[in-house]
């Protein structure tokens, strides 16, 4: 591409931009909810916008729904000493939406989101083209940004789209060599912004100053971390001041769903689900089994893994190891390394973001560290592989990213991601999980169920029928381990065969019509997620299916598909 071609590019995309920020209803889109965490980064944006503080009130409930008539799902806030309510999550993304939303409504926040992608895409350009071909450089950075989920984050109203962005600007500004010299300061204000957005980010961040303490640039290394601290200072300040506590997530605080505090007089901050993180080491559990897993899982796992949602990354950190290296790139290494072990052996049961999460979102802010390795001698070889590798698993995401936003569970249940191995370690907080139907059902106090997939028909007591003829697929949570797992089965009106995989054994059946089949699973191993509890990843599929609704007699309103009925028995 010629340095007129690139321009043109530019000036196309910030028009496309701009359009479709001023051309798109947020609200009407999202049916007039929100996704994931957005209620409360919402919440806060217009609290800052109207009335410049924290604290929630009855006006803030009454703004919220106007603008999304769903009301908020989910919100965060905790009390004061003195009895006031305030939000309880980072407000420094919020804070730098609220201008936006002030000027343009809900049309700012997608300009902002907007802006960020735009600038994004501008600073990777400019970095590489100090040292690389303008025409390649662009193309680099276009695949970058475009080849993995993270454009569809521009619709969403939380902060994972920030983290990327000011993790980026400060990588940009840190490493860009500058005519002016003291333009790199402003990586300090960055580097601020992401540790108080997310502060594990603190861990990267860190190792880019011992960086500088290598490199001996100790003038830059005090001016640094000078800005850095002082910033990071008065963003704690306000919190305190509006808050009283430095800790925003710590305290009395709680979480609401559909009904909130001060929006009529008969609920209060009481009836909301406690959610502090003061007791979060209590109900921390962590193995070498657990960490190996989530090593694994965080490439290769079907709802979060780099492979499927972020190969850009994995492709980078292969290039880095076939190009010339210089100290800064083992510096930045680290970083990844230490960066991704903070995730899976600190947060080993949420080391992604949660069911809500399309992908691993948390990786969001370690995701522009992988640009910045080695982009001084950088590769432009097979830069078509990700692009390839992006349309292979992400097509459906891609042509529909508001869907897959709002349900981001279908990624992992379609083709070809669910040949992946699903997140043991994930359990509770899988995508899969936000289908009521499908999430916690617990039979007894014998075992619970997790469903995977869609593949099966609602609960009727201790069974359910497998849907049709698909492959259903599910995690059983056992109490304590299990000597033998009895899977029985029992048929609809058609002579049937039907597949069972308990981990890695697997029997097939063939089965009259109406017939009961049980087998037996001995001594098989299952996966231990804390002190007692053991899980088992069971698949079921039913070669023939039966509709009540067409084939009964007598004639019977049930218009379900039925595979198989099954229930567990466990001998522990």
């Amino acid at each position: 591409m010629t340095p007129k071609a690139i321009k043109i590019s530019f000036a196309l995309l910030l028009l496309f931009l701009l359009c479709f920020s001023f051309g798109s209803d947020l609200p009407k889109v999202k049916n007039g909810g929100f996704f994931s965490d957005e209620s409360t980064y919402f919440a806060i944006m217009q609290s800052l916008a109207y009335d410049g503080d924290l604290e929630y009130t009855r006006a803030d409930i009454q703004r919220i729904r106007a603008h999304f008539s769903g009301g908020p799902m989910g919100l965060f806030l905790k009390k004061t000493g003195d009895g006031r309510l305030v939000y309880a999550k980072s407000f420094i993304y919020p804070l730098t939406l609220a201008p936006f939303f002030r000027l343009f409504g809900s049309h700012g926040i997608l300009l902002a989101n907007s802006l960020m992608l735009f600038l994004a895409l501008l600073m990777g350009f400019l970095l590489l083209r100090q040292r690389h071909d303008p025409g390649r450089s662009f193309a680099f950075t276009v695949m970058y940004l475009l080849a993995s989920v993270l454009f569809v984050y521009i619709w969403w109203i939380t902060a994972d789209l920030f983290n990327f962005f000011v993790n980026f600007a400060a990588l940009f500004f840190f490493f860009y060599e500058f005519k002016r010299p003291h333009w790199s300061y402003l990586a300090g204000v960055f580097f601020a912004a992401a540790v108080f957005s997310k502060p594990n980010n603190l861990v990267h961040i860190g190792l880019l100053f011992l960086f500088l303490f290598y490199r001996r640039e100790w003038k830059r290394f005090i001016g640094l971390a000078l800005i850095s601290i002082l910033f990071l200072a008065g963003l704690f300040a306000f919190n305190y001041a509006q808050t009283g506590e430095l800790n925003y997530q710590g305290g009395e605080r709680n979480s609401f769903y559909g009904n909130f505090p001060l929006e009529r007089k008969d609920f209060s901050f009481d009836t909301g689900q406690q959610m502090s993180t003061d007791t979060y080491w209590s109900r921390f559990y962590l193995s070498p089994a657990i960490a190996l897993y989530n090593a694994f899982y965080y490439f290769f796992g079907r709802f979060t893994g780099m492979v499927i949602y972020f190969f850009p990354a994995v492709f980078l950190l292969l290039l880095f190891f076939l190009q010339k290296k210089r100290p800064e790139d083992w510096f930045l290494f680290a970083a990844i390394v230490a960066a991704i072990l903070c995730c899976i052996l600190l947060m080993p049961d949420n080391y992604f973001g949660g069911g809500g999460s399309l992908g691993n979102r948390y990786f969001l802010s370690i995701y522009p560290l992988f640009f910045f390795l080695g982009f001084r001698e950088r590769l432009f070889r097979f830069m078509l592989l990700p692009v390839a590798v992006a349309a292979v698993f992400l097509a459906p995401t891609y042509m529909n990213g508001l869907f897959h936003s709002a349900y981001p569970r279908f990624p992992g249940m379609s083709f070809p991601a669910r040949f992946f191995p699903v997140e043991k370690t994930q359990y509770a907080t899988l995508p899969s999980n936000i289908n009521p139907k499908a999430f916690h059902k617990k039979i007894g106090d014998q075992y619970t169920l997790f469903f995977l997939n869609d593949n099966f028909n609602p609960m009727e007591g201790g069974t359910f029928w497998t849907h049709a003829d698909k492959e259903m697929e599910l995690f059983l949570l056992a109490p304590r381990a299990v000597k033998t797992l009895t899977v029985q089965l029992k048929n609809n009106p058609l002579a049937n065969q039907a597949t069972v995989h308990v981990e890695h054994k697997k029997q097939r059946v063939f089965i009259k019509p109406g017939e009961v089949r049980i087998l037996t699973f001995r001594n098989v191993p299952g996966f231990r997620v804390d002190v007692r509890r053991y899980l088992f990843h069971v698949k079921i599929k039913s070669d023939r299916f039966f509709c009540p609704y067409f084939d009964a007699e007598p004639h019977v309103p049930d218009r379900r598909l039925l595979g198989v009925q099954v229930s567990f028995q466990l001998s522990h």
